[in-house]
């Protein structure tokens, strides 16, 4: 695999993500309920170097490594996963 990045990944990077959580969250709030993992494709392991516990969404379990939650994604949530919705702390 390639370390180079295209352009259009980058934009989408930097332009769709921010867009994609702010999508999620609208979504979330007007219906007053989480969104399911598959629709902002959460996957249990980082990408990117990016991971749920790094994210201002997530909420850590009650032990260290365990799973814990999120505020926009419904069900368990590893601290190592990820989705579209990540956004840094």
């Amino acid at each position: 695999m390639s370390d180079r990045c295209s352009r259009k990944s980058v934009l989408i990077n930097l332009l769709g993500l921010p867009l994609a959580a702010a999508a999620v969250v609208g979504v979330a709030t007007q219906a007053d309920a989480k969104t399911a993992p598959s629709a902002v494709q959460y996957v249990p392991k980082s990408k990117n170097g990016k991971y749920c516990k790094h994210c201002r969404f997530f909420t850590a379990g009650k032990a260290m490594g365990k799973p814990g939650t999120c505020s926009i994604v419904s069900g368990p949530i590893e601290p190592d996963g990820w989705c579209v919705a990540y956004a840094a702390k």
